[in-house]
C-alpha cells in the first residue's frame, strides 16, 4: 500500500480524537499547537526527577535508570527543568518543532545541568525552504548534508540533487549546540495534498496490519517504518501496551496511514540501547576514542567506513565521524560502526 506524505502543520489531535469518538488520554497527545517529544536520560540525578518544560504543562519523572518520555512539549519551547533530591537546574536548549522526536543525555550535579550534544538525535517534517551549497532550510533550522547522509526518495536512494526548494521532507540527524542539524537521513515525502499527523498513544490492540493507538485508528503499510531507538523492527515485533510516537496521513475514515511508528517506552534496565554520537574526534586512545564528553569503545566486530578509515589507528583528532554505538549495561559505549565525514561548510551569515 503506498501512503500518502506531505510537511504542513501537524493537526490537533484532540479535535481529530473527538471526530473519532475517542475517549483517548488527552495526556498521551500532543499539545494543539504540534506538541513534540523528548526522550532522554540525566545522569547524575535522584530517582523521580522532575523533569518539565518552563511554563507548560508538560512534564514528566525520571525512572530509576534516569530516563524520562516527555511528551506534548510546545512548539518553540527552548528550556527544560529538573528538580528533585535537592538538586534544580534549567538547560537551555535548541527550540523545539512542531511535531519533533529528540532524543538527549544530559548530566546534572546541583545547580548545574550540561547536555551532551554530540548524543543529542533529532527526528522532525518540513519542507524545504532554501538551498545553499549541501545546507537546506527546513522547519526553519539549517540541516547540513555530508557525504555520509543517506537520502531516500520512493525507497529508494537520491542524491542532494533531487531536493529542491519546496519539497517535503522528514529528517533525522543529530542537534547541534547551535541549533544546526547534522543530517544522517533525509527522506523525500509524497506531495499528496494530505492532513499530516503526529502523536503519542499506548497501542491497544492489533488486528491484521491496523492499529488501536489512543483510541485512533492506524493502518501500517508495507512502506511504513518502524523503529526503537536505531533499529529497526517489524510489525510483528510491537505488543499491546507499547507507547508509540505515530507519523501519517488522515484518511477521509479518519485513520491514519502510518508512515513512521517509533516504539518509546523506557528501555529496561538489563536492555541494551543503540544511538548515535556524531561530531568531531578530540581523542584516539588505544582501544577507543571520544567525541565531546563521550568515550567510545571498539572491538574486533566495529566497523568502519570513509575515505582512509580501515581502523582505529585510522582516526585522527579532528576527524569528524558518525558512530552508531550501544550502550552498555554499565553506561559504557561501545562502537558498532563508524563512518569518517567531510563536513558541510555552513553558509555565512548575510551583512
Amino acid at each position: 500500500m503506498q501512503i500518502s506524505m506531505r510537511s504542513p502543520s501537524v493537526l490537533v489531535l484532540v479535535l481529530l480524537a473527538a471526530a473519532c469518538g475517542s475517549t483517548s488520554d488527552s495526556n498521551n497527545m500532543p499539545a494543539a499547537n504540534g506538541g513534540g517529544v523528548v526522550q532522554g536520560t540525566v545522569m547524575g540525578g535522584s530517582q523521580n526527577m522532575r523533569v518539565a518544560v518552563p511554563s507548560s504543562s508538560a512534564a514528566t519523572t525520571t525512572d530509576t535508570a534516569g530516563g524520562f518520555l516527555l511528551t506534548g512539549v510546545p512548539k518553540g519551547a527552548a528550556a527544560l527543568q529538573f528538580s528533585g533530591g535537592g538538586q534544580s537546574a534549567t538547560l537551555a536548549t535548541a527550540a523545539m518543532v512542531p511535531g519533533e522526536f529528540r532524543r538527549m543525555t544530559v548530566s546534572i550535579s546541583g545547580g548545574s545541568v550540561t547536555e551532551h550534544n554530540e548524543q543529542t538525535e533529532t527526528e522532525f517534517e518540513g519542507t524545504v525552504d532554501a538551498i545553499d551549497g549541501a545546507v537546506l532550510t527546513v522547519a526553519g533550522r539549517k540541516v547540513a548534508v555530508t557525504d555520509a547522509t543517506k537520502i531516500r526518495k520512493d525507497d529508494v536512494a537520491a542524491t542532494l540533487a533531487d531536493l529542491t526548494v519546496g519539497t517535503p521532507v522528514e529528517v533525522e540527524g543529530t542537534l547541534n549546540a547551535d541549533g544546526t542539524v547534522t543530517a544522517s537521513e533525509i527522506r523525500v515525502e509524497d506531495r499528496n495534498d494530505v492532513d499530516r499527523v503526529a502523536f503519542v498513544g499506548t497501542l491497544t490492540q492489533i488486528t491484521g496490519n491496523t492499529l488501536t493507538v489512543g483510541g485512533l485508528t492506524v493502518n501500517v503499510g508495507a512502506t511504513t517504518a518502524i523503529v526503537k531507538g536505531d533499529t529497526t523492527l517489524t510489525l510483528a515485533d510491537l505488543m499491546a501496551g507499547d507507547r508509540l510516537l505515530v507519523r501519517g496521513a488522515v484518511q477521509a475514515d479518519k485513520s491514519i496511514n502510518a508512515t513512521r511508528i517509533r516504539v518509546l517506552q523506557r528501555e529496561r534496565e538489563d536492555e541494551h540501547e543503540e544511538m548515535h554520537v556524531t561530531g568531531k574526534v578530540a581523542a584516539v586512545g588505544t582501544d577507543n576514542f571520544t567525541i565531546g564528553d563521550s568515550v567510545i569503545t571498539v572491538d574486533a566486530k566495529t566497523e568502519f567506513e570513509g575515505s582512509g578509515l580501515h581502523g582505529l589507528a585510522d582516526l585522527k583528532p579532528g576527524d569528524s565521524v558518525f558512530a552508531e554505538v550501544m550502550k552498555q549495561a554499565d553506561g559504557s559505549l561501545l562502537a558498532e560502526e563508524v563512518k569518517k565525514f567531510t563536513p558541510t561548510m555552513q553558509p555565512m551569515p548575510s551583512m
